[in-house]
């Protein structure tokens, strides 16, 4: 399994209009083949910070996904309400028990 975090801001005030951006993004990517897990959750902390939290079965379902015209969009309509960094991880994962 691939999971992958991507930790950004939006612009003060437009945390709201981020998520609303990002809502056809959300329904479209859980269709896809190899999705597992799309959420986008707004940080507790303060009003700004924004991350996903994404689960792929494998690195052929991320990469199509990287490639999808709905994640394009969904950059492109979020770059004025945004500060244009963020953080990026992708890890490989297998599960275990303890």
């Amino acid at each position: 399994m691939i999971v992958v975090t991507s930790k950004f801001k939006s612009l003060p005030g437009r945390r709201d209009d981020v998520v609303k951006v990002a809502r056809p993004c959300l329904a479209a990517t859980r269709k896809e083949k190899g999705c597992v897990r799309y959420e986008l959750f707004a940080s507790c902390e303060d009003d700004v910070t924004l991350q996903f939290v994404e689960e792929w079965e494998d690195a052929d379902a991320l990469r199509a996904h990287l490639k999808s015209d709905h994640l394009a969009a969904f950059k492109e309509s979020r770059k004025p309400l945004t500060d244009h960094g963020g953080v990026l991880k992708i890890f490989e994962a297998r599960e275990t028990s303890l």
